[in-house]
C-alpha cells in the first residue's frame, strides 16, 4: 500500500510551476521513512521536488522507454550495488550516493568514455592517481570496483567537506571544485539552484542525479532479492587471469570482462578477482564461494598440501577434494582454490 501511495504521488506530481510547497513537503516527509534497507533516515539526500530543472528529468524518466532503459542499468548494477553500498556506508557516506554511478557510468565498472574516463566512477587518469590509485602499463585500478569506489568515496568526502552541501559536492565531482568555487564567489552565493554559466553537463548533472535517485526509490529495484552475488577472489600468489578461469572453471571472456583492471592480463599477488556466482561452473567452490573467503593459489613449483594447507590454515583433505586432485602434491603453474570455511568473504579492500 505504500509503495502504491508514493508512486502515485510521484505520478501525480506537475511537471512545472503551481504551487509545490504542500506536495514536497509531503512527499520529502513520505519518501525519507523509506530506503534502499534498513538504515536511518539521517543518511538520505532532501531530493529537489520544487526545481524546474529536476522535473524535467523527472518528466524524462516518466517516458516509458527512457524508464525501461534506466530500471536495466539499475538491475545490472544490482550486482555492484552492495559492495558500493557498504563502502559508502562505512566511509559515513549517505547510502543514496551509490546511485551516482549511475548516472556517471550506467552502472558499469568497464566504462571508458570518450575523454578517457574510465570504471564505475568515470575517473580520469591524473584524478586517479591523485585518489592514490595506480593507472599504469600493467594496472588501471579505475576498473577495481571496491579500489574505485574508495577512491570515489574519499574524493567525495572531500568535496562535501569544502561546499558542505550534497550538491555542490555532486556538481564539483562533474565539473571539478575550481569551476564551482569560482562560480559560487562571483555570484556571492552558497546555493547550486543559483549557479548559472557552467557547462550545460554540469547544470543537468545535479538534477538528473536526484531523479534518477527518485526513480529508483520508486520503483524499489535494489531491494528485490536475487540469488545472484558478485564472487571476490584473493590472488595468493602471481598469476594470470587464464589460470584463475581455469581454477574457478569459469569461460575467459567473463573473468577478462569483470576485472579490466589487469591490463596485461597478469594478476599481482594480493590483488582481488570479482567474478559473477552465476559463471563459476566449479559447484564445489560455488557452494562455499558466496559466504566465505576464496583464495586462487599456484606453486612456483612441487608443494606438498600439507605444507599449502598449513600455510592458509586449512584441511589439506578439503584442498584435495574442492580441486578434484588425484595426488598429494601440487605441481608447478597448478592453480588451486583454497576456500576458508568460518570466515566471512571479503569485499576486497581488507
Amino acid at each position: 500500500m505504500r509503495k502504491c501511495l508514493a508512486l502515485f504521488l510521484l505520478l501525480s506530481l506537475p511537471a512545472y510551476g503551481g504551487d509545490l510547497k504542500n506536495v514536497v513537503d509531503r512527499e520529502s516527509l513520505f519518501l525519507s521513512s523509506c530506503s534502499f534497507s534498513s538504515t536511518s533516515c539521517d543518511t538520505l539526500l532532501n531530493i529537489p521536488w520544487d526545481k524546474p530543472s529536476f522535473q524535467f528529468w523527472l518528466s524524462y524518466y516518466r517516458n516509458r522507454w527512457n524508464r525501461v532503459k534506466l530500471l536495466s542499468q539499475v538491475n545490472s548494477f544490482k550486482l555492484f550495488y552492495p559492495i558500493v553500498k557498504e563502502i559508502f556506508r562505512r566511509e559515513g557516506l549517505p547510502e543514496d550516493l551509490s546511485l551516482l554511478a549511475i548516472v556517471e557510468s550506467d552502472g558499469n565498472p568497464a566504462a571508458v568514455s570518450k575523454a578517457g574516463a574510465a570504471g564505475l566512477w568515470q575517473l580520469m587518469p591524473g584524478t586517479a592517481r591523485k585518489l592514490g590509485l595506480k593507472v599504469n602499463w600493467l594496472i588501471d585500478e579505475r576498473f577495481d570496483l571496491v579500489k574505485s569506489t574508495l577512491a570515489a568515496a574519499k574524493y567525495l568526502k572531500e568535496l562535501h567537506a569544502l561546499f558542505h552541501r550534497w550538491d555542490l559536492a555532486i556538481a564539483a565531482y562533474n565539473a571539478g571544485p575550481g569551476t564551482i568555487k569560482k562560480r559560487l564567489e562571483r555570484l556571492g552565493t552558497d546555493q547550486f539552484w543559483d549557479l548559472t554559466k557552467l557547462p550545460d553537463e554540469t547544470l543537468e548533472y545535479v538534477p538528473k542525479f536526484y531523479a534518477v535517485l527518485s526513480v529508483v526509490k520508486s520503483s524499489n529495484v535494489l531491494n528485490r532479492s536475487s540469488e545472484e552475488k558478485l564472487v571476490t577472489v584473493k590472488v595468493a600468489s602471481r598469476t594470470t587471469l587464464s589460470r584463475v578461469a581455469r581454477a574457478l572453471n569459469v569461460p575467459y571472456s567473463v573473468v577478462r570482462r569483470f576485472n579490466r583492471q589487469f591490463r596485461r592480463g597478469i594478476v599481482p599477488a594480493g590483488y582481488y578477482v570479482y567474478l559473477p556466482s552465476r559463471s563459476i561452473r566449479n559447484f564445489k567452490i560455488l557452494k562455499y564461494a558466496k559466504n566465505s573467503k576464496v583464495y586462487v593459489y599456484v606453486p612456483k613449483r612441487r608443494e606438498k598440501l600439507t605444507v599449502i594447507a598449513r600455510r592458509f590454515g586449512v584441511s589439506a583433505n578439503f584442498i584435495k577434494r574442492l580441486n578434484s586432485l588425484r595426488y598429494n602434491v601440487a605441481f608447478k603453474g597448478q592453480p588451486l582454490v583454497i576456500v576458508k570455511l568460518g570466515e566471512k568473504r571479503e569485499d576486497g579492500n581488507s
